[in-house]
């Protein structure tokens, strides 16, 4: 089970108003975090951050990798004459029906607005602020300002729903790593990172996948419950075997079954071939390390209300720490 004491920096970091490149607030909960535990962040400009675990001289380095963006938008249009603004979409953010509350973050705060739908031209869906007389309410309204959706979680028993549990629910596991590491007997240096916009170009992990050149890299996201392929929420973490990001063998395959069948974790498994993760980085920078995607299945996701099992993440908790334990190379 989760312990209580963890939901209240569980509900912060998804409070966090974090859009793709735009991700300070979220960084800094982590930064605070760690610091709390003994740690020490290092940032890697604005594409990554990072802590590590002390470790005996030459130990292989696993890293354990996040991101910290969520979907959203961005103002591209100021129409005052017309009291609204126009919105980008960075990522795929969505949401039923034609408006929904949004958060507008400006230079002078965070400001409610309502996010609507409209028909282009072309035929797909146009995004804009709810109109208004002027644009006076929304105070330093600039060009590139960032919109998303207010979070609102809500816990009900295992579950919980709200905004942004992709990727805050991995957010939110690094920290929960960081405690639980000291106590391991980890063959690795643990290495704790966590990135920015996974959501819209995957610009963070590669600086962190070159940084650290870890020997093997588990990356953490969430997924899509996908009934037709028996991956559900509340059965376990699910390892992605093929998207457009990753392809593992069959071997890969049933060596992390056995490792989490070890830490007593039910193992879901994923293929398709589209979308993808952080996974990409390590291959683009020439790493040759194993890769494993190790995602939470939710519904709903890049929506106002995704959901998500607590079940879940405390089972990937265990897998993780056999997995640090027993080290990749350990016989089947």
């Amino acid at each position: 089970m989760t312990p209580l004491a963890d939901i209240p920096l569980l509900f912060r970091l998804l409070d966090a108003h974090g859009t793709p490149g735009d991700e300070g607030a979220v960084r800094a909960v982590l930064e605070a975090e760690w610091r709390a535990i003994g740690f020490d962040p290092v940032r890697l400009g604005d594409q990554a951050v990072y802590v590590s675990t002390s470790a005996p001289g030459h130990a292989p380095v696993l890293l354990i990798t996040a991101h910290m963006d969520s979907p959203g938008f961005a103002v591209d249009r100021l129409r005052a004459g017309r009291g609204d603004a126009g919105l980008t979409r960075l990522g795929h953010p969505a949401f039923a029906g034609r408006s929904t509350p949004g958060i507008l973050k400006t230079r002078d705060g965070l400001f409610a607005a309502t996010i609507r739908k409209t028909s282009a031209p072309d035929g797909e869906c146009a995004y804009r602020l709810r109109p208004g007389r002027t644009l006076k309410g929304w105070p330093g309204l600039d060009h590139g300002d960032r919109v998303c959706f207010p979070a609102r979680p809500v816990i009900d028993g295992d579950r919980i729903v709200s905004a942004f549990l992709d990727n805050r629910l991995g957010c939110w596991l690094l920290v929960r790593l960081a405690r639980l590491a000291a106590t391991w007997r980890s063959r690795y240096r643990i290495v704790l990172g966590a990135t920015a916009a996974e959501e819209m170009g995957g610009f963070g992990a590669p600086v962190l996948a070159r940084r650290v050149q870890p020997d093997l890299a588990v990356v953490l996201d969430a997924t899509y419950e996908a009934p037709d392929q028996g991956v559900h929420v509340g059965r376990g973490p699910v390892l992605t075997l093929s998207d457009a990001s990753v392809l593992l063998s069959p071997a890969a395959r049933d060596r992390v079954r056995v490792l989490f069948a070890a830490s007593g974790t039910p193992l879901q498994t994923e293929v398709y071939n589209f979308s993808g993760t952080d996974a990409r980085a390590f291959a683009s920078q020439g790493l040759a390390c194993p890769v494993l995607p190790l995602l939470l299945a939710t519904t709903g996701n890049h929506s106002p209300r995704e959901t998500a099992d607590l079940r879940d993440a405390a089972g990937l908790l265990n897998g993780l720490r056999t997995l640090a334990e027993r080290g990749w190379d350990a016989p089947s």
